[in-house]
């Protein structure tokens, strides 16, 4: 089931708003209610076979997957009859995997979208209490940007007939209020005696990341406004510090707007200190899910080493993300050659990885839009992956 802080209140799936979204009843489980909606539609069933199937009625199944009645609001004992009877029914169990992360992420949203502006409080705030994961910020963003999550992208879907939504839907309204949501939290965790606590950092640049889905030009003025808070938090860049996790993610939200410079500053002074090259790759790896685990402060990285994970699903996540065009390609450029530098043996570990990583580092030698500095990082991979080819091809044969 998905984690939930106690002091925490779920907001109501009835909850009314201002904002634009007066006098309308919040939908409190869009993303769950998508992920359901795509568990029966890979079994073959109708609403009416499936709600035969569960015992309910119509409107349930209908209320669950358009999201007025969220999942996470059902009693966690009908929850589970109805996750049971459908892995019965034969459903994937990676789909039942995603409706818990679903849920989470619902639980983001809705707090977003419920919590009028003046009564936000950063202290309290979800994104002030835990690390969020790769998996849960995929499954946040997806309505956003329309692209399936990693844990839903191998799920085989049914055939659809005519023009279907690809993602859970949020109007232009619901989104713009996401936004000035998050801003002000961000903003009011920056006065007072808070401004440079943990919780406070963490709450900021889990915002800045997804403030940057928001292409409205307010919000890349919003970016920059904030970059200077921070950097007269941070002082110096080239030693961790929470703070410097937050410069991370600044950096990162303005290369998504089209601004790679912060970015490819930071790599450059933020990741030359190993403590700090040692972070990025413990971040990277938490964000993969090569640990598992619930952090609540970002501290967990400043270890001075890599941790104890592998490194095998990270370097699959990073070479999913290497992307020519994509706004974070000389981060990932660097991250996998800091990765394969320290841990060279993991690209035994999986060789059609490996012979793909190989082809995908000459197309972007080829065609790449990166720096310098990523450019002859890609050609150290290069030489890597190269020499490292005819030891899979002994071990495989």
């Amino acid at each position: 089931m998905p984690r939930q802080p106690a002091h925490l209140t779920r907001p109501g799936a009835g909850t009314r708003t201002s904002g634009g979204l007066a006098g309308r009843p919040l939908r409190g489980g869009i993303i769950a209610g998508y992920v359901f909606k795509l568990t029966r539609e890979s079994l073959g069933l109708t609403q009416e076979a499936l709600a035969e199937q569960l015992g309910v009625d119509k409107n349930t199944i209908q209320g669950w997957e358009s999201g007025r009645r969220s999942l996470a609001s059902t009693r966690v004992g009908d929850l589970l009859r109805v996750r049971y009877q459908l892995c019965v029914l034969g459903a994937d169990g990676r789909l039942l995997d995603a409706m818990d992360t679903a849920m989470e992420a619902d639980y983001l949203l809705a707090h977003a979208l419920a919590v009028e502006p003046d009564d936000v409080q950063p202290e309290a705030h979800p994104l002030a209490a835990m690390v969020n994961t790769g998996s849960l910020v995929d499954m946040l963003t997806w309505p956003f940007t329309e692209r399936a999550p990693a844990l839903l992208r191998d799920v085989a879907h049914a055939p659809r007939r005519g023009p279907v939504a690809v993602a859970p839907s949020l109007t232009a309204s619901e989104k713009g209020r996401f936004f000035l949501h998050l801003r002000t939290a961000a903003e009011r965790s920056t006065s007072g005696p808070s401004t440079a606590q943990v919780s406070g950092v963490l709450l900021r640049r889990q915002v800045y990341y997804l403030v940057a889905l928001d292409q409205r030009p307010e919000a890349a003025a919003w970016l920059n406004d904030m970059r200077r808070v921070e950097q007269r938090q941070l002082g110096r860049l080239d030693g961790w510090s929470p703070v410097w996790v937050g410069a991370r993610s600044l950096a990162v939200a303005q290369s998504r707007q089209g601004d790679r410079e912060p970015l490819r500053h930071f790599i450059e002074v933020g990741l030359r200190a190993e403590e700090c090259e040692a972070a990025n790759l413990n971040y990277w790896a938490y964000w993969a899910g090569e640990t598992t685990g619930t952090y609540h402060a970002d501290t967990f990285m400043a270890t001075g080493d890599l941790g104890p994970w592998r490194g095998t699903a990270l370097l699959r996540r990073l070479r999913e993300n290497l992307v020519a065009g994509d706004p974070y390609t000389d981060l990932c450029v660097h991250s996998m050659w800091a990765l394969l530098e320290r841990r060279p043996r993991i690209l035994e570990d999986d060789p059609e990885l490996t012979c793909s990583l190989d082809e995908l580092v000459q197309v972007l030698l080829d065609q790449g839009d990166v720096s310098a500095r990523a450019r002859l990082e890609l050609e150290q991979v290069h030489y890597l992956v190269r020499a490292m080819r005819p030891v899979i091809v002994h071990e495989r044969t």
